[in-house]
């Protein structure tokens, strides 16, 4: 939990901006998966929640709200109240993000493949010593 806040302590505005825009997006599917039934792990709807949550309050504490809608993302300075559009920032955040994940999600693969070879590799390797000798049997005379 400690290291969460410190992560999220550790971002910018607008990677907290980006991180709620993306979990709200999540937990808006997540809700209509649960409608439907295909949720198994409900749990994660509640960390969902709480991360939002967290990010809110860290902005909080920074002196910002976030405003998100079809209009747009907004974040609203509260000493000022200025309204600065980081829609585009958002944006640009969450694509870098998402071509993280698939460079991640092809290096996982490939090292499942290789894990996967080795097994095959290591199972070819060991002989295996099965004697197919029947033992003698006592007829019954």
């Amino acid at each position: 939990m400690n290291k969460e806040v410190e992560q999220l302590n550790s971002k910018t505005n607008d990677e907290l901006c980006a991180l709620i825009t993306r979990l709200n997006s999540q937990l808006l599917e997540s809700r209509f998966k649960m409608a439907v039934g295909e949720v198994e792990k409900t749990h994660i709807i509640q960390k969902i929640r709480k991360t939002i949550a967290r990010c809110m309050y860290i902005l909080s504490t920074r002196g910002f709200n976030i405003t998100i809608g079809s209009h747009g993302i907004y974040l609203i300075n509260k000493k000022d109240n200025k309204l600065e559009n980081i829609t585009d920032k958002v944006q640009k955040i969450l694509s870098q993000s998402e071509a993280e994940a698939k460079k991640l999600a092809k290096t996982e693969a490939k090292k499942q493949e290789v894990q996967a070879k080795t097994e095959v590799k290591k199972e070819t390797k060991i002989p295996a010593k099965q004697t197919n000798q029947a033992k003698p049997t006592k007829e019954a005379k």
